[in-house]
Formats: structure tokens, sequence, C-alpha cells
């Protein structure tokens, strides 16, 4: 490529992406895009990604049917999901919780950081028991717009396995 070529390819990056708004409204696209890959539920669907408290935003599906929630391979998950399937009777309705959020430290055209966590949570009824949760989190932090738009849905991928 040609000076020219890199300086307008810049430009192009820079007007697409070049203000806040912008961004966020990137990565919440990004972000619902894997909702549906990786978090829907039999009673989760069409999830969008939502302001949770300041800088923390994603989305939380529930799964109610155990033989679904046990598909995950996870081995930490998995036998916290089985424990619950025995323990709990179905006519109680157990359930169990998943979440992937972002934690957007800075989110600018320049440089960003943001921590991407992917939970599942057996902790039924309440899921307040974090002896009962399995969390990864994976951290991005990119210094420039191609490497945000490059890199983004990598590092999405890489906190998602979780729920594979």
């Amino acid at each position: 490529m040609t000076d020219k070529q890199i300086s307008d390819w810049q430009e192009k990056v820079r007007s697409s992406f070049g203000d806040e708004t912008k961004l966020y409204q990137y990565l919440f696209e990004t972000m619902d895009n894997f909702y549906y890959r990786y978090l829907e539920t039999t009673v989760s669907r069409d999830m969008r990604t939502q302001k949770l408290a300041p800088h923390l935003w994603g989305a939380r599906a529930v799964e109610t049917s155990m033989v679904d929630a046990l598909k995950i391979q996870n081995p930490i998950a998995k036998k916290g999901i089985i424990e619950l399937a025995k323990s709990v009777p179905k006519d109680q309705g157990p359930a169990v919780q998943y979440e992937l959020l972002a934690d957007v430290e800075e989110l600018t055209p320049e440089h960003g950081k943001i921590i991407f966590v992917a939970q599942i949570n057996w902790g039924f009824p309440d899921f307040e028991d974090e002896s009962k949760q399995f969390k990864k989190s994976v951290v991005f932090k990119y210094e420039d717009l191609a490497q945000f738009r490059k890199e983004l849905a990598q590092k999405l991928e890489e906190v998602c396995a979780s729920f594979l």
C-alpha cells in the first residue's frame, strides 16, 4: 500500500468509528451477535446489550432446561450444574444463569480498555453464592481503531468459549 492508500484507509476507519457513540454502537452490535450464538436459551431470546451499572454493559440469560444446561463442556460449571439438577426438584424450577459483560474502562478512537466477563451461575435460586459460579475475564486493550475493529470479536470469542 502507498502512504496515500494507508492515509485514506485510516480516514475511512476514523469516519466510521471516529466518535465514542459510534464505538459503543459497534461494541453493542457485536455483543448482540454473541448473545444469539452463545447465550440464547429455551427462555431467553432476542437479547440486546443493556446498561447494568456505570461503565458495565451486557446481557443475562436464564436456562430452565437442565438437559440443555448440561450441554456445557466447561468441567467446573458442568459439575455444579449436575449438583444443582440432583439437589433441586424439577417442580421447584431449577435454573442456570449466563452473563456476558463488558466493563468499559476507556473507549476512545485513540485507545481503550474493556474487560469482558463470561459468567455461568448455578447458585439457584438467588444466584449470589460465588462458590457456585464460573467466571472468565478477558482484558481487551487497543491502541488504534484498526486494532479495535480487528480484535473486538476475537476477544469476545475467547471469553465466550466458556459457554460451549
